[in-house]
């Protein structure tokens, strides 16, 4: 699992991908270099312990996945969500997307 960090690509990102969401997860992905993004909303968690919180959760959910698409999760929740949750909803968004 690669995380991104390329202004750039993440911007190609967020400009010409599609996306799919559910209750608690929206994924952005485009056919391009492999790798993953993950933010949460600080409007939503104020405190930086949460929103770090979920992206742990999120980078645990995904690991071990092989993916060929750029992809940025973004966890559209409002309370503080557990791992089985997470994880439910990203696999339930990973295997439609590839």
């Amino acid at each position: 699992m690669k995380t991104l960090k390329n202004k750039k690509v993440i911007s190609e990102l967020f400009t010409k991908g599609k996306y799919l969401s559910n209750d608690k997860v929206l994924a952005k992905y485009l056919d391009s270099e492999p790798g993953f993004l993950f933010t949460v909303s600080s409007k939503k968690f104020k405190r930086a312990v949460d929103r770090n919180r979920i992206k742990r959760l999120l980078r645990e959910s995904v690991k071990g996945v092989e993916s060929n698409k750029t992809i940025a999760l973004i966890y559209t929740g409002n309370e503080l969500p557990n791992f089985s949750d997470i994880k439910k909803s990203v696999d339930n968004i990973i295997n439609k997307i590839c």
